[in-house]
C-alpha cells in the first residue's frame, strides 16, 4: 500500500474513533506472530 494511502487512513481513524490516539502497521515481509495464553 502506498505510504500516502496509509497515512490517510491512519489521520481518519485517530480523528473519527473515539479513544484511539495512534495507529501502528506491522510492515515486517514475515508472517505476523501469535500469542498464546497459557
Amino acid at each position: 500500500l502506498p505510504w500516502e494511502l496509509l497515512a490517510r487512513v491512519t489521520t481518519r481513524i485517530v480523528n473519527e474513533v473515539r479513544g484511539v490516539n495512534r495507529v501502528l502497521y506491522d510492515c515486517t515481509g514475515k508472517p505476523p506472530g501469535t500469542i498464546e495464553f497459557e
